[in-house]
């Protein structure tokens, strides 16, 4: 099946401790226009260039402000996936910090209104609430809002009375660092996981065939958090964490699914490329990107 890509970058690293992740799009796009011109991008920027810290307190100070700008990108974002799909496009959207998700996976069902089921890879739960969280960073919290948890502008965002993600829906792979209250919220929910070392143990593309294989919706989309892969690969993202998930199986499963009717998106999110080593996180990402183009 031929598709029609579009390219979405989306530079903001509001959710982030370290804003810098919001270099990642840039950088990405400018990579990918010298080799494909023809493909069709769209880029928005949500930082002046000053604004983006390498360091924040934690918890942070400044929560109010990046909720509104949290607020701000994934709305948008979220209307804008919801036109180019209906407009035939298939969406690849770069972040970016990874609470740009919630626009991404809100856009796809409102577009869709079905269930679809998320393979999230991913070294963190990503599931908490400003309740649950030490370090009250919104990066930290778009698996919550996804499942219908946490402050409304967020939940709300596809509708008012359901989730964007059945709770039997989601699979998480690569999760290797986590804290006790989205563990809670993941457990109430029964969601799958496949923590690191199982996925080390079984094998990670064994591990996704058998939910490929035993999902309940026919339409289905795939998150990268950059930090799922073991930082020997990818060093290049804002919290690393060592026996991760090697690429290649990423690669592999991506090549797979290429073609498949019902693969209805793919986002990569939290590179940071002022963190990468010799453009190796950059090699994979363009990897990733490179088995739909």
């Amino acid at each position: 099946m031929k598709r029609k890509i579009v390219i979405v970058g989306v530079a903001s690293g509001w959710g982030a401790p370290d804003q810098r992740t919001a270099n990642g799009a840039h950088v990405v796009i400018n990579h990918l226009k010298s080799i494909y011109p023809d493909l069709f991008y769209t880029y928005a920027s949500y930082h002046l260039p000053e604004s983006l810290s390498s360091t924040a307190i934690k918890p942070l100070h400044d929560y109010a402000i990046r909720q509104f700008h949290v607020t701000r990108v994934v709305t948008e974002l979220s209307h804008q996936i919801e036109v180019l799909v209906n407009l035939g496009y298939f969406p690849i959207v770069i972040g970016g910090d990874h609470s740009i998700a919630m626009g991404t996976w809100s856009g796809i069902k409102r577009t869709y209104n079905t269930d679809f089921s998320l393979l999230w890879f991913d070294a963190h739960m990503d599931a908490h609430t400003y309740e649950s969280s030490n370090s009250l960073s919104p990066h930290g919290m778009p698996i919550a809002a996804l499942l219908g948890h946490g402050i409304k502008a967020w939940t709300e965002l596809a509708h008012k009375d359901r989730p964007v993600i059945a709770p039997e829906h989601l699979y998480q792979f690569g999760i290797r660092s986590f804290e006790e209250g989205e563990a809670s919220l993941l457990a109430e929910h029964n969601i799958a996981i496949c923590y690191a070392h199982t996925c080390a143990k079984n094998g990670l593309l064994p591990e996704i065939q058998s939910v490929m294989q035993n999902r309940s919706t026919e339409n289905f989309g795939v998150s990268i958090d950059i930090d799922a892969i073991d930082p020997h690969f990818a060093p290049g993202t804002g919290t690393t964490e060592p026996d991760g998930l090697n690429p290649k199986d990423i690669v592999s499963f991506l090549k797979e699914i290429k073609n498949h009717p019902h693969y209805v998106a793919l986002e990569i999110m939290e590179f940071n490329p002022d963190k990468d080593i010799e453009n190796k996180t950059l090699y994979w990402l363009i990897e990733f990107i490179e088995t739909l183009i």
